[in-house]
């Protein structure tokens, strides 16, 4: 049955402003945990900064049919930021690790400089979780639980909240698609991973960043009740999910061959050499599958990539 678009940005709002706030006791626990040691809630900083993005990229794409109090969108962004912070600093050190665990037949130097740079990243990650252990505690996250508060028990909804969602929502989804389009013109270009130099750490995270929030928007409007619709939004999620994806490893890779770069000493040269060698091959293949990835073939897959990045929208 068709739902309304207040109906779905309500409940859309309510569920990521609760999960946001279920996420405080244990982004709370994650980020005073000793050191190296187990954490209680292993993903606990990820889904709460995922549910922050859901809840921030529903504010922003929708805004015409929503009405949150001002300065909400800003105070969500310092938080997402705040919790980026830790979790860019948990991935490094997963990253290394995993790095570390496929090379081939390392050398006691490059094994000696592994154990250098996991030691700078452990203390990087113990910074990071300080941070979140003091703004957890700050009276800016205290605005923010309140803000949290009364999102999850009073939706704010603006203008058409009778409008059948799939009318007065699908305009938001379909922006967004733009908004790919318009920043996936160099991943589009480049497509052989031995072809010279590949796009820009910058591009492919805008790109990334674009089809997160269109991906974020679809999964609100799957919710509409009308059966052309969903299935609709259900193909801009499938395929952005997975664009999203394949963007990440890009993006983990940049981050880390920043980190270990800045790290780079006698000590640690012949570690940071073989990672960051290991870790731009894998990117760069991460980049080609995005490019290059098939989905024209019936109605399971029903668009190339390269149909997106050159129309910004094939799913009309």
């Amino acid at each position: 049955m068709a739902r309304t678009a207040g109906d779905v940005l309500a409940a859309a709002i309510r569920t990521h402003a609760e999960a946001v706030l279920r996420g405080h006791d244990d982004v709370r626990a994650a980020a005073v945990r000793a050191s190296g040691a187990p954490e209680a809630a292993p993903d606990a900083v990820h889904d709460a900064r995922v549910a922050v993005r859901r809840l921030r990229a529903t504010l922003r794409v929708f805004r015409g049919c929503t009405a949150p109090e001002p300065g909400t969108v800003e105070a969500l962004t310092w938080w997402v930021r705040t919790l980026g912070a830790a979790r860019d600093a948990e991935v490094r050190r997963a990253g290394l690790a995993a790095l570390a665990a496929d090379l081939e037949r390392p050398s006691p130097d490059v094994l000696a400089g592994l154990a250098t740079l996991d030691g700078g990243l452990v203390a990087a990650d113990a910074a990071a979780r300080a941070e979140v252990a003091t703004a957890l505690a700050s009276a800016r996250c205290r605005d923010l639980t309140a803000r949290l508060d009364v999102l999850a028990a009073a939706p704010p909804l603006a203008d058409r909240p009778g409008t059948p969602a799939a009318t007065a929502l699908r305009p938001g989804v379909e922006r967004e698609l733009a908004r790919v389009g318009r920043r996936a013109g160099p991943v589009a270009a480049w497509r052989d991973p031995g072809s010279g130099d590949r796009p820009a750490p910058g591009v492919v995270h805008r790109l990334r960043k674009a089809a997160r929030r269109a991906r974020y928007a679809a999964e609100v409007l799957a919710g509409s009740g009308d059966r052309a619709t969903d299935r609709w939004a259900d193909d801009v999620v499938a395929h952005h999910r997975e664009l999203q994806d394949l963007l990440g490893t890009v993006h983990d890779a940049d981050v880390l061959r920043a980190t270990l770069t800045g790290l780079r000493e006698p000590r640690t040269a012949a570690a940071v050499d073989a990672c960051v060698r290991l870790g731009d091959e894998r990117a760069r293949r991460a980049l080609a599958d995005a490019a290059h990835r098939a989905s024209s073939q019936g109605h399971e897959r029903r668009t190339h990539l390269d149909s997106l990045l050159r129309t910004g929208n094939p799913w009309r």
